[in-house]
């Protein structure tokens, strides 16, 4: 899966939204047009044209908004959007469709469509809606570590939906192993049914491999890093979000993180919050990560953040250090193991549960709570300014 993929840019007009359209070649993956029969045989059956997986939203601002999705063949890709046909490319397997000229607050109804020789397919519609100007109150919901099995990740994310969240956090190992495709065939849909309408943030993982399915597949704001996404920043309302790889290039990002927290904060934001896969204080079999204690905690204390969260570790766990509130949520859907293999001083609340973190944003205070998939609450805890 280390093939580099083909880019083709299209950009098109629909009032005052420009769609700029990414579509990228599959990987490793044939055509399935042009069969012929050999005399005296039956012609071959094709298979029928599918989005199987997608469309998935993302990076999603007051203005704009990416979506990605997939065809189980290469096909030609477009949307449409308040009844225009807009955005087409290929032919491809893998689409990205970045849209721009947006406004802020409003609610767009788009259906995905593909086709491929006399073949059509089609996903939709389903809505997306840009966040207002000014956003202060509102909640969002994290998770990770959903891997092998997709019938406790539903579970998870039906009591995460409840919620009604404005985005999703992921803090990876979203798959078994990011390089197979089949194993993304049992991840997306289920994230399809929040997906189609709400954005999707993940972070690498160790069992994505770093692979560019990952990056292929997914609307990942753009940064730094492999693929311009390995790590990235994006602000949501009054929130500042720092997605970091806590897998591989650690100095690289100690300097980028060092530089962006350094920096004043956007106007309007009260809260900053960080994610990465790997956690560094815990009592899980893993334990701490000392890398990351050295480099990033001192940052992150220092820098204003109030709460960070990790997976790996398969259960939830919350420590406390230099005022930061480190959550591990390895709980959406791998198996668990209870806490109690390692020494974390630093720990205040432990569990052994599948579930999510609800957190409700205000000005003055982000109030977080771990929630099971029977709606139980757990940890309940709130970061005042």
């Amino acid at each position: 899966m280390n093939n580099r993929k083909k880019l083709h840019f299209v950009g098109l007009a629909l009032g005052s939204i420009l769609l700029a359209v990414v579509l990228a070649a599959g990987v490793g993956l044939t055509g399935c047009g042009g069969a012929v029969a050999a005399p005296g045989e039956s012609a071959p059956v094709l298979p029928t044209l599918k989005i199987d997986m997608g469309p998935t939203v993302g990076d999603l601002t007051t203005t704009s908004a990416l979506l990605t999705w997939h065809t189980n063949m290469p096909s030609i890709g477009w949307m449409e959007l308040g009844g225009e046909r807009v955005g087409e490319g290929g032919p491809a397997q893998t689409h990205r469709v970045r849209l721009q000229g947006l406004s802020a607050g409003q609610t767009y109804w788009y259906t995905v469509k593909a086709a491929a020789d006399d073949q059509s397919a089609s996903v939709g519609p389903h809505r997306i809606t840009t966040p207002p100007e000014s956003l202060t109150e509102w909640t969002f919901a994290a998770y990770g570590d959903t891997r092998t099995r997709p019938t406790a990740h539903r579970r998870v994310v039906a009591a995460m939906l409840a919620a009604n969240p404005r985005l999703i956090l992921h803090t990876g190992d979203l798959v078994d192993s990011g390089e197979l495709l089949d194993d993304w065939y049992h991840f997306f849909p289920v994230i399809g049914t929040f997906a189609l309408n709400l954005p999707f943030y993940p972070a690498l993982g160790n069992h994505e491999h770093n692979a560019a399915l990952y990056y292929e597949l997914l609307p990942i704001p753009s940064g730094g890093g492999d693929y311009g996404a390995e790590w990235y920043t994006f602000t949501w309302g009054n929130c500042q979000f720092f997605v970091l790889d806590s897998c591989r290039r650690i100095a690289e990002q100690t300097e980028w993180l060092e530089q962006r927290l350094s920096q004043p904060r956007p106007t309007g934001i009260d809260w900053r919050i960080a994610m990465f896969h790997h956690p560094p204080f815990s009592s899980g079999p893993h334990g701490g990560n000392e890398t990351i204690q050295q480099q990033w905690c001192p940052l992150l204390e220092d820098g204003g953040v109030a709460v960070v969260f990790c997976g790996h570790e398969h259960l939830y766990e919350r420590s406390v250090r230099g005022g930061v509130q480190y959550v591990t949520l390895g709980t959406g859907g791998a198996p668990l193991y209870p806490p109690g293999f390692s020494s974390n001083p630093y720990s205040r609340f432990a569990l052994a549960s599948l579930g999510f973190c609800r957190i409700d944003v205000t000005p003055n205070q982000l109030s977080c709570v771990f929630i099971d998939t029977n709606q139980n609450r757990y940890d309940e805890f709130i970061v005042s300014r």
